[in-house]
């Protein structure tokens, strides 16, 4: 088991239940019903659909949870947890097999149209009816502004149940975990008992009439799921979850979308992470003294789902097609972070590229430099950023870059650089809305340093835009703000004398704060005197005799056994005492 891993996502803004740019940016090639595959046919009519498919997905767990998933040394030792990297709290999941998902399809019917009062029936045997678009929890715009004569028809997920599938040719990518297990890990659809049910619609992209023909099309649905994570032996999760395992949820929808489907079913869904926000995944039950209902465990920020043959090349495209191919990434989606204010650059924060995955290559002649695990700190002196329809500029001296370098792949060597930074921050904020959002730019990145090879610089290319995005949301404990750059580097060996680009922009996201401290779980001890306080991870426990005074730092008397604290409150005459965690 590799050691090596949370966002508050706007509820979409209901302008008719339209979303406008807020949908994430799957591509949901796989669930679309059984359309004959000739180019040019007709939707089908009512019925369902069931077909084997793939999974996989990638959490990055929140750090007040991440105690759950680290190793952990004396005086409990665990491994950490499967596909979960403790450098960044990356979890990749085993790939999971489903040997029947089923979604279920309404007739066809021509823009625009009445929902006749005993709904539109979906399904074989019309096993659900949708009663009007008000149903649905969001619909991207281009579905919701479709055209008169666009043939339409609602679908929605009927079951499906992901599991991971000891395959005795697993282990096709180094990336994905082997699951020596069979578990069902993630589920979406009512028949799978996961509600809200997860609907979708299916719009021909040529608003031709009843005539059609239908294909090519688009297609979208409001997924939601439960993931649930499975105790495993010597993890700290065997220890910490239920025997039935962790159940999370989205209490927002996974939206996932095909602009051009010419036949279904597709053969791969995957996710470009172009949107402003991931999805999070919270706890559904209560499990004291862990965690309570509704904690935030992470967010989902990649995934993907296809309709394949269970085997090792089908696994590999899925890989490649969801986290990127081997020795790149697939750029995540956004993650707000809780701040505890707006200011920006977000203090002690730094910009950083997916640790080890991400690798981009600088041809110089004669040989190749790689660069990975790029890291940009720093930045003094924040400011708060502009108002709307407002423009701000943040400069910064001497910001500094860490980076690893190799000219062959296998061997990785530190370097360092250090020069001004200069960030356009512009409001882009539209409407009445919780979240604002920032589109920013880095106007200059002039960097020099040293190297194992000698003096290098690097710079920020100044033929193409280094662009990025900002968003600050709100949360009752301060603020969620995500964060993120596509920057495109040049490197220079001779002293700026010729410069080299990269290959791809590296992508790079604000780094996670501190974790912040949850509930404190009080219980009494059957059989001992007073009662007990215990909590996750190790944050100091503070007193106080009444609400108001200052509270103090309880010393020498809480035990911490690597995952839980605990703290023992003996007898006493005291009237009353107070407790809160400090960070």
């Amino acid at each position: 088991m590799n050691a090596t891993a949370a966002a508050q996502f706007e509820t979409p803004p209901a302008a008719g239940k339209t979303v406008r740019g807020i949908c994430l940016g799957f591509l949901f090639l796989g669930l679309g019903g059984a359309i004959p595959s000739a180019f040019g046919a007709n939707f089908p009519p009512q019925g369902d659909d069931a077909t084997p498919s793939m999974g996989l997905f990638r959490i990055i767990v929140d750090p007040a949870f991440r105690v759950l998933m680290d190793p952990t040394g004396p005086p409990t030792s665990y491994l950490g947890y499967l596909g979960y990297h403790s450098v960044d709290g990356r979890m990749t999941s085993p790939t999971l097999v489903d040997t029947a998902t089923t979604i279920g399809r309404s007739s066809r019917n021509n823009r625009f149209y009445v929902f006749p009062g005993a709904g539109i029936p979906i399904g074989a045997g019309s096993w659900d009816v949708v009663f009007g678009y008000g149903e649905y929890p969001a619909i991207p715009f281009q579905f919701f502004a479709a055209p008169a004569n666009t043939e339409e028809v609602l679908t929605e997920i009927k079951k499906f149940i992901l599991s991971t599938d000891p395959r005795s040719d697993q282990k096709c990518d180094p990336r994905i975990p082997y699951a020596p297990i069979n578990w069902p890990m993630v589920k979406a659809g009512t028949f799978a008992g996961v509600a809200p049910r997860s609907l979708g619609m299916l719009q021909g992209n040529v608003p031709n009439g009843p005539a059609g023909p239908d294909l090519p099309a688009r297609s979208f649905f409001d997924i939601f799921v439960e993931v649930n994570l499975p105790p495993l032996p010597s993890t700290a999760s065997i220890v910490a979850f239920p025997p039935g395992g962790a159940i999370l949820t989205n209490d927002t929808p996974l939206i996932v979308t095909n602009f051009n489907l010419t036949t279904l079913p597709p053969s791969v869904m995957y996710i470009h992470g172009a949107t402003p926000a991931a999805v999070p995944l919270r706890f559904k039950f209560n499990n004291p003294p862990y965690w309570a209902a509704g904690d935030l465990f992470g967010t989902l920020v990649l995934a993907g789902h296809g309709t394949f043959t269970n085997d090792c090349s089908n696994e590999a495209a899925l890989a490649a097609a969801v986290l990127g191919p081997l020795g790149t990434s697939a750029s995540e989606l956004p993650i707000g972070w809780l701040r505890p204010n707006r200011l920006c650059p977000s203090p002690a924060s730094s910009y950083d590229s997916v640790k080890n995955e991400d690798i981009f290559k600088f041809a110089i002649p004669g040989f190749t430099i790689q660069a990975r695990n790029f890291v940009h700190t720093n930045f003094p002196n924040p400011i708060n950023p502009p108002p709307v329809n407002g423009s701000a500029t943040y400069s910064a001296p001497a910001t500094l870059v860490t980076l690893e370098i190799s000219v062959d792949g296998q061997s990785w060597l530190p370097a360092q650089v250090t020069g001004p930074l200069v960030v356009k921050i512009s409001n882009t904020t539209t409407g009445t809305v919780s979240t604002v959002t920032y589109d920013t730019e880095m106007l200059q990145l002039n960097l020099s340093g040293n190297s194992p090879f000698g003096p290098i610089s690097l710079r920020e290319s100044p033929t193409r835009a280094t662009l990025g995005k900002h968003t600050i949301g709100p949360d009752p404990r301060g603020f969620r703000i995500s964060s993120f750059f596509d920057v495109w580097l040049e490197i220079s060996t001779d002293n700026g004398q010729s410069w080299v680009p990269a290959d791809r922009a590296v992508h790079v996201q604000a780094s996670a704060p501190a974790a912040a401290p949850n509930s404190i779980t009080i219980r009494a001890v059957p059989g001992a005197p007073g009662l007990q306080l215990q909590w996750l991870g190790n944050f100091p426990l503070l007193s106080s005799p009444k609400l108001g005074s200052p509270f103090t730092p309880i010393t020498g008397q809480v035990s911490f056994d690597g995952i839980l604290s605990t703290y023992h409150i003996q007898p006493s005459t005291a009237a009353a005492m107070f407790f809160r965690l400090g960070q």
